[in-house]
């Protein structure tokens, strides 16, 4: 009986991409199951934003989930706007968010009489939504209209998610604070609820700042999260000043969710002008060597372009985590970009770590939140491993056009940057499986492809039908690749930086091969970096040009970034 079991594991992965992709999934459930409080935490902290999922069918927004995914902090998968609600299909609709996404899911069931779809039975809503925790979201939204027993029933069983207490009303009543504050402190259920949440309309402006006052109150009180939001256009004040899980929807949505919600990096602006994100923040490189870095230049050239006044970027070069963690407890610190030998040692001192940060055992990025309770939380990523997906994925998909199959890779190196390489690579559309790993030391080689379920190879020479080759090893090493293995133009990844051009690079060129050049991959991670700290879609054309005038017209990276640099400055 599938209502006995405490969690459900639907894997999604087709029979023929083997027992390696159904252990993936499965760990990658695991690992969700074991983190689930830990990340509904991380989603609830000051300025985080929702995007509402409005399609009809989630397989359709797990397409578009990587651009969907950009400055948001959760998705809220609305259950009640699916064309098909039987549990078998809501599981493989799950499934495929899930598989798509890693940020934490907001399961809901809206009903009629609260602005959604749902005209169940109290019966059915209760099945939804304890199907909902069996699956492992991280959040539930339990509306208020529904009986004591069967909320108490909920609340009481919501096993490892985080319960979302709701109130809607879309009718044209007017809630002074009083009042507010009256249906507020019912939502907490006695203490039961972790987040209460109460979403009205608007009948006049002045209803956003009894809102705004009654939640303010509210959370002084009892240091626990709770979303005020106002509908209409008339309220849409309170969506900017809303402090937590704020629902906001996006130009690819097929519509929104609630009346006067806006997008979320609309939300996230007018945070930034109206003053009401942190006004002094300083954001470090912490590592060494790191004089020569690019940066401070093009962060800061992102904050300036969105207009972040007060957010500046700077160097702390050190190999002493405690040196770092000196700067990281600092009131001012926004975040951090981490580089070596520091990637595995602060490691410990996150609260949090990301999915990708966790396996790849590297963090290289820092994002400093704050709680309801206005503690700090430190979340550890890592966004080595999307530019190396990002890179590879654009060109095999361009490759798979004019070959009609899969790609056969090649990673050589087994450091840092390797695992990060190498986890992108398993989750590249088009890359065969296994991937192959080269390194000199054999050891070393063996023990990474054992981890992430590779093939070890002795040597590069006589390999034949590679279509990818990454190279994570110093320009010192690059002799290790033959001439052949680059005869058949395979894709070039050269994740080594040289002033003018590494060795591989030009190897590479020469040789006909697709190439994508260091720099462009250190480009790429940083502008994942700006988005985690802003939550707004980074300003390529400014970090690229930026970059560009940091190392000169000598460097070779302006034709490198040539095509991200169209409106930035010469």
């Amino acid at each position: 009986d599938l209502r006995a079991i405490s969690l459900e594991f639907l894997c999604t992965s087709p029979p023929t991409a083997g027992a390696d992709a159904m252990e993936e999934d499965h760990a990658h459930f695991l690992a969700l199951a074991g983190r689930a409080v830990r990340r509904a935490r991380a989603a609830v902290v000051e300025g985080t934003v929702t995007i509402s999922l409005t399609h009809g069918c989630m397989k359709e927004a797990a397409r578009d989930v990587q651009r969907l995914e950009r400055g948001a902090d959760a998705l809220e998968m609305r259950v009640d706007l699916l064309g098909e609600r039987t549990d078998e299909e809501l599981r493989e609709q799950h499934s495929a968010l899930r598989r798509a996404s890693t940020l934490p899911i907001i399961w809901t069931v809206r009903s009629k009489p609260q602005g959604g779809k749902f005209e169940g039975k109290e019966g059915r809503y209760r099945e939804l939504l304890a199907l909902g925790v069996r699956l492992g979201c991280e959040f539930v939204d339990v509306e208020n209209c529904w009986s004591t027993a069967a909320k108490a029933s909920i609340l009481k069983n919501k096993g490892l998610s985080v319960a979302i207490t709701s109130y809607h009303d879309f009718e044209d009543n007017y809630y002074a604070a009083p009042d507010i504050t009256r249906i507020l402190e019912k939502l907490r259920e006695g203490g039961s609820a972790d987040v209460v949440k109460m979403a009205i309309k608007t009948p006049r402006p002045s209803q956003v700042a009894e809102m705004e006052y009654a939640i303010a109150k509210f959370i002084e009180k009892h240091r626990m999260p709770a979303v005020g939001l106002c509908m209409g256009a008339a309220g849409q004040r309170s969506r900017v000043v809303n402090s937590f899980l704020t629902f906001s929807t996006h130009p690819l949505m097929p519509g929104a969710a609630a009346p006067g919600q806006l997008y979320a990096s609309d939300v996230r602006r007018l945070r930034q002008e109206l003053g009401l994100t942190p006004a002094v923040r300083t954001f470090f490189l912490f590592g060494s060597p790191i004089a020569k870095s690019a940066s401070p230049a093009m962060h800061n050239a992102a904050f300036g372009e969105l207009g972040i006044k007060g957010w500046r970027y700077d160097r702390c070069e050190t190999t002493d985590v405690d040196a770092a963690l000196k700067v990281i407890n600092s009131d001012e610190f926004g975040g951090g970009s981490v580089t070596m030998p520091l990637k595995e040692a602060v490691m410990p001192h996150m609260h949090e770590l990301s999915d990708s940060a966790r396996r790849i055992g590297a963090v290289n990025t820092i994002i400093s939140r704050t709680l309801a309770g206005g503690e700090r939380m430190l979340v550890g990523d890592n966004t080595d491993w999307v530019a190396v997906r990002n890179l590879v994925q654009d060109k095999v998909c361009a490759r798979r056009l004019r070959t009609g199959g899969d790609c056969t890779a090649v990673l050589v190196g087994a450091g840092g940057t390797a695992k990060a390489a190498i986890y992108a690579l398993s989750k590249t559309r088009g890359v065969k499986k296994p991937i192959l790993v080269y390194n000199r030391t054999a050891s070393r080689g063996q023990a990474l492809a054992d981890e992430f379920g590779a093939t070890f190879v002795s040597s590069l020479e006589g390999l034949s039908g590679v279509g990818v080759i990454v190279s994570t090893i110093p320009p010192e090493g690059h002799e290790a690749i033959p001439e052949g293995l680059l005869a058949g133009n395979p894709i070039m990844l050269d994740a080594s930086y040289m002033p003018g051009g590494a060795p591989l690079t030009k190897r590479a060129q020469a040789a006909g091969c697709d190439v994508i050049a260091g720099p462009h991959m250190l480009f790429e991670q940083a502008t994942y970096q700006s988005e985690r700290w802003t939550g707004r879609e980074a300003p390529r054309a400014a970090m690229a040009g930026a970059a560009v005038r940091h190392f000169g017209a000598d460097s070779g990276l302006a034709s490198v970034l040539a095509h991200e640099m169209r409106g930035s400055p010469q």
